[in-house]
């Protein structure tokens, strides 16, 4: 082997890595880079039924957010619910979407898709969380579903995300270095703008992309503002993630989610001032 090939090795095999014990992540949860979660660190467990039964179910809903699931260098939030949801369910499985679910309470009672999910998910979930010394502002469960070949594109999120992939195939693509193309200024942007701005460089090789193949049952940390999208195989898949805000070891915010917070009172001030 060469030493170039030895050192892309080495690289690899730390910036991909599984954390298994609550020791470990309580020492690199505030970090920009992505991991796996195992072992202690994957306290519950969930059947959710068929993705068919699934779909059904979340696309009637009215808080079901339905979008076209078409790749490219930005998200796409356009509205596509009222046609989704006229077509046959036989269609819909075969068709572009992604759709998402930020309330899933609205499936908690008896013989509904998410019945048990508080008990057997979130309860042993926020559990851990606080016995490992953790606090946090807001903690709940999201739904995500993508048709085949669909894909979330590039973007960040406001939050510590739990990505717990259910069905299908997903490959969670992040940045080996979230610094240099999402530097503080970037980041605020994406905030600011609600993500409209944030759009994958065009100058991204592939040697920059930190990925993880997530097959059902894989659990990864997607870090707090950092960028990111997640495409689907050629089949229908679907993961709960779980959104974390004002999530804090021993009293800290992460370093990203305490930067946001100074600019929000730097801004608080300036229009208070302003007045």
């Amino acid at each position: 082997i060469t030493r170039v090939k030895q050192m892309d090795f080495f690289e690899e095999f730390i910036m991909k890595h599984t954390v298994s014990t609550w020791y470990e992540f309580q020492k690199v949860w505030s970090g920009n880079l992505n991991f796996l979660l195992s072992k202690e660190c994957v306290p519950f467990q969930f059947a959710l039924p068929a993705p068919e039964v699934v779909i059904e179910a979340v696309r009637n809903d009215p808080d079901a957010r339905i979008t076209p699931g078409i790749r490219g260098e930005s998200l796409n939030l356009n509205n596509i619910a009222d046609e989704f949801r006229k077509k046959a369910l036989h269609e819909v499985m075969h068709s572009k979407f992604t759709m998402a679910h930020f309330k899933l309470a609205n499936f908690y009672g008896k013989d509904q898709i998410f019945f048990g999910f508080e008990e057997q998910v979130m309860g042993p979930w926020v559990k851990k969380l606080s016995e490992a010394g953790f606090t946090w502002e807001r903690c709940y469960p999201i739904l995500f579903i993508s048709g085949p070949e669909c894909a979330t594109n590039y973007h960040m999120d406001q939050s510590h995300v739990v990505a717990w992939q259910m069905y299908g195939t997903k490959i969670f693509n992040s940045l080996r270095n979230p610094e240099f193309h999402s530097p503080l200024a970037e980041r605020l942007q994406s905030v600011e703008f609600g993500n409209q701005k944030t759009v994958k460089p065009i100058d991204l090789q592939e040697s920059e992309i930190l990925s993880y193949t997530m097959t059902p049952g894989t659990v990864l940390w997607n870090a707090f503002l950092t960028p990111h999208c997640v495409e689907a195989s050629n089949g229908l898949s679907y993961s709960i993630n779980i959104s974390h805000g004002g999530l804090r070891y021993k009293g800290k915010l992460c370093q990203h989610e305490q930067e946001l917070e100074n600019w929000r009172k730097e801004v608080a001030m300036k229009t208070t001032s302003s007045y």
